[in-house]
């Protein structure tokens, strides 16, 4: 009995020992993410807001202030050529100098998020913001959120070098990461936590939860209270509440947000192929968009820099529907110059630039019903309207862009609105062209985020990952009873083929040989149509392929030479352990496999 209890005691203390070490790692592991979510806060948003001043700093020096917001032609100024010139010809020898590594931009981001070790670039995602600062300063129609977003990335690339984090925990200050830019670039933190999830993660899990949103709220909080400088984009806009006949009519601007949405968003792409093949070295290509956008500036002079004060003019009413007109057209000319000829920092400010100048004049047309009607449009319940509904639909993320909403207008009214405009552009945008602007650019990489979590995890992987090397091969001269003695001794009901080159003839089935004569050719009796996978095709092009395939394996050639076979178990036993990966990665709060994260060892290491 004596013994019993000893052996019990023994147990129990083991396996509260075990218990201690396993709570003891867990914890250093959840404190350590909720410091590096912290960290990148605060760093992003000292880097927001200096990014900011400069850009500001740098237009100031040269844009003109008076005239910002007047249209037509008002006479010849060099330096409106000049400096756009200068600025793209230091952003060419920028990349010059970097080349054959072009800075990193959001969609890398959205990229490097669903590789297996989801990580940006670091030292170009650094140059990115660089580029941009002195593209946005020198006069480029684009704006600074998405250069912090690639910040944000970069930085927790950085990080997760430093700390020597897993791949599965550098996800976490990915999101971590891009979450505080968006925070500290609009004040607003929960839009920050939605876009991580909804744009770049695309998926939501209780732990990534955590640790973006302390990155969120820091760079929130430190930018805002630390710092005294939330960047404030919009003032507080008064409405009134929505009417049915606002809702119709905001439905309405959907309709247009989403078709102008899809139009842009083709027109971006069809001109990034002319500019591609456009016979220019890579240095020259942003001075001639700096050219371009001080031709077009004489025009219309609040195309120049980001445009956050033309779109307070615009949420105001200060500007006329023409004036309005003139300004969408060649803001989404230029820009989209600029963002084809690397003279850009990122899409968001020209998409709400574009959404603002939209709403403006479907606030002015709608007032010309005001005599029949008696109905007076808000024009900044529009605008604000048309710059959500632009904005989601180029991004993607009509969640994340409601919340933007509201947290940049402080008014719920306004918000609860104007979520019709939002929805609809975004409905009408994901059916005629894509859910966003990224998906075609990552589409031309091979990248189908359409594809899901699982299905772009067996993209990444390539066949000959998961090749078997039991096959028998035989030449192309054998004969029938050559061809069946061998599959006996290996034990397998195939064998391939080869000719003198060493080039693969054929496959032969067991069945196909049985009652034949001995001395016939085994050539004679190939199986006609067989299935052959290349070496460059992934796992799930495999998997693809072989959804009804019947039979022993599938041979994987290269360049006409066998180089391995696939086995059908062997591929959807891989396929199996990439979900339930996916699932415990997404839904598992308790990381039990510590080769998944193991800090404390890497750090010994």
């Amino acid at each position: 009995m004596s013994a019993l209890v000893k052996r019990l005691g023994h147990f129990l203390s083991t396996l509260f020992g075990l218990a201690g070490i396993s709570m003891t790692v867990s914890l250093r592991h959840g404190l350590t993410i909720a410091g590096i979510g912290i960290i990148i806060g605060v760093v992003v948003a000292y880097a927001a807001l200096v990014s900011f001043a400069a850009v500001e700093l740098l237009l100031a020096q040269w844009r003109p202030n008076d005239d910002l917001l007047k249209v037509g032609f008002h006479g010849f100024h060099w330096h409106w050529l000049l400096i756009p010139m200068l600025a793209g010809l230091a952003i060419g020898l920028l990349l010059n100098w970097l080349a054959p590594q072009p800075p990193v931009e959001l969609a890398d981001v959205i990229h490097a998020a669903h590789k297996p070790d989801p990580q940006v670039s670091r030292t170009s995602g650094y140059i990115s913001l660089l580029k941009s600062v002195l593209a946005l300063g020198g006069g480029s129609p684009t704006g600074l959120y998405g250069p912090l977003v690639v910040l944000g990335a970069s930085l927790a690339a950085s990080m997760k070098r430093f700390t020597r984090l897993s791949p599965h925990f550098g996800e976490m200050a990915l999101g971590a990461g891009v979450a505080a830019a968006i925070s500290a670039a609009f004040s607003a933190p929960l839009a920050g936590i939605i876009f991580a999830h909804e744009v770049v993660l695309r998926h939501y899990s209780l732990r990534f939860f955590a640790p973006v949103t302390l990155a969120s709220a820091t760079a929130y909080v430190f930018s805002g209270e630390v710092l005294n400088q939330h960047i404030v984009m919009l003032p507080i806009l008064q409405t009134r509440m929505a009417g049915p006949l606002d809702i119709i009519l905001l439905l309405v601007l959907g309709l247009m947000a989403g078709f102008l949405a899809v139009g842009l968003m083709r027109g971006l792409n069809w001109l990034r192929g002319r500019m591609v093949a456009l016979p220019l070295p890579l240095w020259a290509r942003p001075v001639l968009a700096g050219l371009l956008v001080g031709i077009l500036a004489h025009f219309a002079p609040g195309i120049f820099g980001p445009g956050l004060d033309v779109i307070s003019a615009m949420l105001q009413g200060d500007l006329s529907g023409f004036d309005l007109l003139i300004l969408l057209g060649l803001k989404a000319v230029a820009a989209g110059f600029c963002l084809t000829l690397y003279f850009h920092g990122g899409i968001v400010a020209p998409a709400l630039f574009v959404g603002a100048a939209l709403g403006g004049l479907a606030a002015a047309a709608f007032a010309l019903l005001s005599p029949m009607t008696g109905y007076v449009p808000d024009s900044g319940l529009f605008v604000l309207a048309g710059m959500a509904a632009m904005g989601s639909s180029v991004l993607g993320a009509p969640l994340a862009v409601i919340l933007l909403s509201f947290e940049l207008s402080q008014n719920y009214a306004a918000t609860t609105a104007i979520m019709v405009t939002i929805v609809t552009a975004n409905l009408l945008t994901s059916r005629l062209y894509a859910r966003s602007v990224f998906e075609p650019q990552l589409l031309a990489r091979g990248v189908d985020l359409s594809l899901g979590r699982e299905n772009l995890a067996l993209q990444a992987i390539k066949v000959t990952q998961l090749m078997a090397p039991d096959f028998v091969t035989l030449s192309d001269k054998a004969s029938v009873d050559e061809a069946v003695q061998q599959m006996a001794k290996a034990q397998c009901a195939e064998a391939h083929l080869q000719d003198d080159k060493g080039q693969w003839v054929g496959k032969l089935c067991l069945y196909a040989l049985v009652a034949r004569h001995g001395d016939e050719a085994a050539r004679a009796y190939m199986e006609a149509t067989p299935l052959v996978l290349q070496a460059h095709q992934t796992a799930l092009a495999a998997q693809q392929a072989m959804a009804d395939f019947i039979g022993e394996a599938v041979p994987v050639l290269e360049q006409g030479k066998l180089i391995g076979i696939i086995h059908e178990a062997d591929l959807f036993a891989h396929a199996r352990m990439v979900t339930r990966s996916i699932w415990q990665h997404d839904h598992d709060d308790d990381v039990r496999d510590r080769a998944a994260f193991d800090f404390g060892d890497s750090v010994k290491r």
